[in-house]
């Protein structure tokens, strides 16, 4: 509040400027009040709640795979499974005693495979082995002492299943063949035919 006296009236005041006086009301110097009040709380609506539900299940699922994530990486792989043993033996295979065989025929091949493991085996080729074919010994003792018979191919796939400690008998057809140069002293032998017989144990 501005107030100004007019001295005017006053004896020897003529000639005086007003005197100005600056006045404040007591409500334009007092020290402000603040009024602390309670923040109104915010209500959500429906859809609002809805999507803050589905955050944090999405926050849920996503801490959940990163659990697992960690969990894989971190855990040793287990340990593979041995591999199955490899069989490589040799064997015998003979001509089927049903069989004359003569110089220019072929015949069939009879084979035993002995398993004295404690597992099945599967025999999966049959090939030539070391050794000469040999005839039985009348004949031999008859002078068939160098028989010209041979196997067919060098190797035969097969699939051939010997359960543990027994013995399987299998039959490869007209395996053999008895070349034209065989001595007349080997017809109607049974020859004994070196073998190599390879797989793996089940």
């Amino acid at each position: 509040m501005i107030r100004r006296d007019v001295l005017t009236n006053h004896p020897g005041g003529a000639g005086r400027k007003p005197e100005v006086r600056i006045e404040l009301d007591p409500a334009d110097h007092e020290e402000p009040t603040w009024e602390v009040r309670e923040p109104r709380r915010r209500r959500f609506d429906r859809r609002s709640r809805t999507i803050l539900g589905l955050a944090a299940v999405a926050a849920m699922l996503a801490n959940a795979g990163a659990a697992w994530a960690y969990w894989r990486l971190t855990q040793p792989d287990p340990a593979a499974a041995p591999a199955p043993a490899a069989i490589d033996m040799v064997l015998r295979g003979r001509t089927d005693l049903g069989q004359v065989l003569r110089p220019g025929d072929h015949g069939n091949l009879l084979v035993t495979v002995t398993n004295d493991r404690n597992v099945p085996i599967r025999i999966t080729s049959i090939g030539v082995g070391p050794g000469n074919v040999v005839a039985d010994p009348e004949h031999r003792d008859a002078g068939c002492t160098t028989p010209r018979v041979r196997v067919n191919q060098t190797s035969y796939p097969v699939s051939w299943e010997v359960a543990k400690n027994t013995v399987g008998a299998f039959t490869l057809p007209r395996a053999l063949a008895v070349e034209r140069g065989t001595p007349q002293s080997c017809v109607g032998a049974n020859f004994t035919v070196p073998l190599r017989a390879r797989g793996t144990e089940r």
